[in-house]
């Protein structure tokens, strides 16, 4: 499997952050205006998705908190 995953607009490079907590990809997002939601993996991790996040590409996800700051995310990877 290609480390590159696109579907649509979802890409997983461009598209998804892994944090330590929630607290820290909510701020992350906020400060940098970026659209989203903050998810927790079955494994325990947190990740930040952008909006077009396809929903079940992480299997089993628990949306834990949805960011909306009337502005869009292109790369919340940086």
């Amino acid at each position: 499997m290609s480390n590159k995953q696109v579907t649509n607009d979802w890409d997983i490079t461009r598209c998804s952050k892994p944090f330590c907590c929630q607290e820290d990809a909510e701020e992350y997002m906020t400060s940098r205006n970026f659209d989203g939601m903050i998810l927790e993996l079955n494994d325990g991790t947190i990740q930040a998705v952008c909006p077009t996040y396809p929903t079940g590409y992480y299997s089993g996800a628990k949306t834990l908190s949805k960011i909306n700051t009337k502005e869009s995310c292109c790369d919340i990877s940086e």
